[in-house]
């Protein structure tokens, strides 16, 4: 009892004929997909720049960290295993800023290039109508469900007749059983007790 207790979904369940991809019109979210995927890479572009812009700021304050305690070390009177220690530690710190600078580019201009190149030919634009990809999905599933659209429209009405047909012959059952009723109750002698 706990296991199905615990799988149940805590939100209400949505009618099963708005979610199904074949109903009528719901092939719009699969439509919008190319629209969303277009700016997921830009999205992506945009992470890769604001990224690159961090590890250039970082980059350079490894730099000027450097060169400030360096010219500092460079005026104390220190020599042999500490002013290696020194040198040592400032070179590290001169590679890691070269490195921080490095992927910044490798970020800038090859990664997001690359992605933009990838965007460029995935998703060809149509002059009028967006993405060439979103119209022919639009256009090709409109038309597939054109005809089950149609006969959906007419199973729908005929439900709708069949339900109306039903309530009046209920209405009429019910005013025929009434009529019955009242006609037997008038049949039924009066038996007056003897006094």
């Amino acid at each position: 009892a706990f296991l199905v207790m615990a799988s149940l979904p805590k939100e209400p369940l949505e009618d099963s004929k708005k979610q199904s991809f074949w109903m009528p019109g719901n092939y719009v979210r699969t439509v919008h997909r190319t629209d969303q995927s277009f700016q997921a890479c830009n999205d992506i572009m945009a992470c890769f720049m604001e990224r690159a812009k961090v590890e250039k700021q970082y980059a350079q304050q490894l730099s000027q960290w450097s060169s400030k305690w360096k010219s500092i070390m460079d005026s104390r009177p220190l020599y042999g295993s500490l002013m290696r220690a020194w040198q040592c530690f400032f070179t590290s710190t001169e590679r890691l800023s070269a490195l921080h600078s490095s992927i910044s580019q490798s970020l800038a201009e090859e990664e997001g290039h690359r992605v933009k190149t990838w965007q460029r030919e995935t998703f060809p634009k149509k002059l009028f109508c967006g993405f060439k990809e979103s119209y022919d999905n639009k256009t090709s599933f409109s038309r597939a469900q054109k005809p089950w659209s149609k006969k959906l429209k007419k199973v729908q009405h005929a439900c709708v007749c069949l339900f109306v047909l039903f309530d009046k012959i209920s209405n009429f059952l019910t005013s025929l059983h009434i009529s019955t009723v009242s006609s037997q109750i008038a049949k039924v002698p009066i038996i007056y007790p003897k006094l």
